[in-house]
């Protein structure tokens, strides 16, 4: 299993704004066993953002395994003339049909988040899954193909931090995207960002106040989380080592 998180951070409307990207590399079966650690965040240069995944750790081009941790970064170099996110996510799921059968998919959850910015220089996030839904943290209704990847910032979720359609500065605060085994993290996140709040009666101690310090802390809150996993979990199937990748509108680019 996995756990993979994504981040958007609105700054001053949306032409300003940043993008935390997170993933451990536990790669885990089905009965919580475990014999690799691999790579689940990735950077697409060309769009100022990333890609993630959770479930699935393999495919199979022509007949033969390979994780994802190989083929998605050969993937992303092969789309360097990509345009934009979302035609990125559907040449994704052509690809992946092509290298994963659907009686695999039927038994197993598959999904990538997929991070970026569009030519109004605006955050997209896209999700990309064979899973139907969620019952207590399980996903369910598993499918045999990938649903067509849909853009839920800008589409939807935005729409809750007060986006109007038309003027960027309408949207204020974050959003949070979390998918794999997130059961920890929902409960984890909110109590540790109430535990820094209240340092700020010390004078001797400081929040994460800029974007890199944020990363880390980011970080910091999956680190938690795995080593409970490995401490006190019947199944150990999240782990450290832990990626974090911030990007922002301005193209800049942290990997942590």
């Amino acid at each position: 299993m996995t756990l993979v998180l994504n981040e958007i951070h609105i700054v001053d409307g949306l032409r300003n704004s940043f993008l935390v990207a997170a993933a451990d590399r536990r790669v885990s079966k089905p009965d919580g066993t475990y014999d690799s650690t691999r790579r689940k965040l990735f950077l697409i240069p060309h769009l100022n953002g990333t890609i993630s995944y959770y479930g699935l750790a393999c495919v199979y081009p022509r007949g033969k395994q390979q994780y994802l941790s190989e083929w998605l970064p050969n993937f992303i170099r092969a789309q360097s003339d990509t345009a934009n996110v979302g035609l990125f996510a559907e040449k994704l799921r052509d690809s992946l049909h092509n290298v994963i059968k659907g009686d695999l998919l039927r038994r197993n959850a598959s999904g990538f988040h997929i991070f970026g910015y569009n030519n109004d220089g605006y955050p997209e996030f896209w999700h990309l899954t064979n899973v139907g839904g969620l019952n207590e943290f399980k996903h369910i209704d598993l499918q045999q193909q990938y649903k067509r990847p849909s853009e839920d910032f800008l589409a939807r979720d935005a729409r809750v931090l007060g986006w109007n359609g038309t003027d960027p500065s309408s949207v204020k605060n974050a959003w949070v995207y979390r998918n794999g085994d997130f059961r920890l993290h929902v409960v984890a996140s909110d109590l540790l960002d109430q535990v820094f709040s209240r340092m700020n009666q010390f004078s001797d101690f400081r929040q994460p106040g800029d974007i890199a310090t944020y990363g880390k802390y980011v970080k910091f809150k999956f680190e938690v989380i795995a080593f409970i996993y490995k401490e006190w979990a019947d199944k150990k199937i999240i782990a450290r080592p832990i990626d974090v990748i911030v990007v922002t509108s301005g193209g800049k680019v942290l990997q942590l």
